[in-house]
């Protein structure tokens, strides 16, 4: 055994180089167009079985904003981290008026409400839930395809 080498080659290893160095140029497009098709992902199951539903308007209202490797998809109301994350006990003053009431059913309460809080209703949860399996198989195709352009990269 004294005196014994063993040599291992690569066969295109200057192929391989370079397709490892180009890795980022050939990964990020593939990787952006995975998270750009995610979007529709998530709005198949924004949905009234996952977002809670009085007027619509929740439902309805969702915004998407793609950025270089980054998304984002969001409700557009304004009283959406309430109703997701709910809201602790609070006064409610009456602003515009001498006292709060429901015009619908007549009654008064007076100029204070002393509002117990809301229990939170985490639809986003139930979004992401409901759209993991797919957007998972989604990037496990696109790192397919990450990995089948550096193989023809590097076999040349």
């Amino acid at each position: 055994m004294n005196g014994a080498s063993f040599s291992v080659s690569i066969p295109n290893l200057p192929a391989l180089q370079d397709a490892l160095a180009q890795y980022p140029a050939i990964s990020q497009p593939i990787i952006q167009r995975a998270i750009v098709a995610a979007q529709a992902i998530l709005a198949k199951f924004t949905t009234a079985a996952t977002v809670p539903v009085k007027t619509g308007y929740l439902v309805q209202n969702w915004a998407f904003e793609v950025g270089n490797l980054v998304a984002r998809w969001y409700p557009r109301a304004s009283y959406a981290p309430y109703v997701e994350f709910g809201t602790g006990p609070h006064e409610i003053k009456a602003v515009n008026k001498k006292v709060l009431a429901n015009t619908a059913t007549g009654q008064i309460f007076g100029p204070i409400v002393h509002h117990p809080g809301t229990k939170a209703n985490p639809f986003m949860e139930r979004i992401v839930a409901g759209a993991q399996p797919d957007i998972e198989t989604l990037f496990v195709q696109a790192l397919n395809q990450v990995n089948e352009a550096l193989a023809s990269q590097a076999n040349g």
